[in-house]
């Protein structure tokens, strides 16, 4: 296997570990029962939106 397929294949993992965490989170934003809890959804489905937007720019 190449390098370059090695890194691409890191990138894939890691894009697609923090759209799964996006994911999760924008449940417990549309779920949560509290407004800071919402929040908290919010910004971590952000957060994990923009890595999983950078590993995949990153690693290709």
């Amino acid at each position: 296997m190449s390098e370059g397929a090695t890194e691409s294949d890191v990138g894939l993992g890691v894009g697609l570990a923090c759209a799964t965490v996006a994911a999760i989170a924008a449940i417990v934003l549309f779920a949560g029962p509290t407004q800071m809890l919402s929040a908290a959804g919010f910004g971590v489905a952000m957060m994990a939106a923009v890595l999983s937007v950078g590993a995949f720019h990153l690693f290709e």
